[in-house]
């Protein structure tokens, strides 16, 4: 166990790990990790040609641009389970959670560099980059309206099967499809969504849409996005998908903030497993891109449940990331009601057009495959337009 080795040959084997798969940033700058436990183990790290740590300087006033605050135990989970691993996970939270100050996305890249993808969920990726087709000019869709549970069933089977994304128009049928922000805040205002990744306090739905009002710019306060939290306990049976059987899928994740104008809500990145996205509350924008594009998106090497990629769509930067210039994605919109079927390894970012509120569920291949009926359908090849 990793947490029974001296705090030197951490730091050596943090280090190796981290950089197995880094990259440089365009200019160099630092993370710090605070062991909350284990202060003698609190590290700078610092990201240049490549990443190297040393103690962090006693009395420092300046500080790292990004601060990552766990426990030994957390930290050791980490490292002996970079195939499983995830900070947002109900392990993770038993075990202290993760803290983070400063610079999010710096210590998201951190904690990415942790990660590592099982033999199954490269296969997984393989697989897909067999089956999609290079590109699509559209999303396909399907008005669920007058399906019967068999027929839903096929065409999900056929389009998990060709690895081609669908909309299930009007799928979603819950009541709280109707609702407006005020009905969210009177009927759920106390539901604890998450706990702040900043101050460890806990967030709740009315502290999300109070955040909608005060805040006027992106990343200007805390509550303003959950960033896909696991679903609070009292909401998994009250939202399992209509149509469905409820052990297609793991737990749920929920995504609720508000309207985020010409950024990003979700950068860009792919699932090792197929993604169902229900929209429950206001429009989503997504841009999709095809498993074979992942040299043209800047696919990061180090994933495990998901792999995200170094480009950002809303503000691409050409000089570092010529290759996007040539990146084929198709846009398609959500409205409450409907569901966005993502097949394994496609691409996908999100914009947030109005306040939203949405709820993923996650179903593997081969699970798919064996609770879907595979009897063949037309309804989806029909509005399907392959290129490349």
């Amino acid at each position: 166990m990793v947490n029974m080795i001296a705090h030197d040959e951490l730091s050596a084997l943090l280090e190796a790990r981290l950089g197995e798969h880094y990259v440089a940033p365009p200019q160099v700058t630092t993370v710090d990790l605070i062991v909350s436990d284990r202060a003698e183990a609190s590290r700078r790290f610092t990201f240049g040609w490549r990443i190297e740590s040393a103690p962090i300087p006693r009395g420092d006033t300046h500080g790292a641009a990004a601060r990552i605050t766990l426990k030994r135990a957390l930290l050791s989970a980490m490292l002996d389970d970079p195939t499983g691993f995830d900070p947002r996970s109900a392990a993770a939270t038993a075990l202290g959670g993760v803290r983070i100050d400063g610079a999010e996305r710096l210590a998201a890249y951190w904690l990415q560099l942790l990660k590592r993808p099982s033999a199954m969920g490269r296969m997984a990726l393989e697989r897909a980059q067999r089956r999609a087709p290079a590109a699509l000019e559209t999303v396909p869709s399907l008005r669920v309206s007058g399906c019967s549970d068999t027929s839903l069933h096929a065409a999900l089977a056929d389009t998990l099967e060709a690895s081609i994304p669908l909309v299930l128009r009007g799928m979603v049928s819950w009541p709280e499809v109707a609702w407006t922000l005020d009905d969210w805040r009177t009927q759920e205002g106390a539901t604890v969504l998450r706990a702040d990744p900043s101050s460890g306090l806990a967030q709740t739905v009315a502290d999300f849409i109070d955040g909608f009002v005060a805040q006027h710019a992106p990343g200007a306060g805390a509550a303003t996005y959950t960033e896909g939290c696991l679903l609070p306990p009292a909401w998994e049976a009250r939202f399992c998908l209509p149509m469905l059987p409820a052990r297609l899928f793991g737990s749920g994740q929920l995504w609720f903030g508000r309207a985020s104008a010409a950024a990003l809500v979700t950068r860009l990145h792919c699932d090792l497993a197929n993604s169902f996205l229900a929209q429950l509350h206001g429009r989503k924008r997504v841009r999709l891109y095809a498993p074979a594009q992942e040299r043209a998106v800047y696919a990061v090497d180090a994933f495990n449940t998901y792999r995200p990629c170094r480009v950002d769509v809303a503000a691409p930067d050409l000089t570092r990331f010529p290759r996007f210039a040539d990146a084929l994605g198709v846009d398609v919109m959500l409205e409450p009601g409907d569901l966005l079927v993502i097949p394994t390894g496609w691409f996908h970012c999100v914009w947030a057009l109005d306040h939203v509120l949405s709820i993923s569920r996650f179903a593997d291949d081969v699970t798919a495959a064996t609770l879907l009926d595979r009897t063949p359908s037309t309804s989806i090849a029909s509005n399907t337009t392959r290129t490349g």
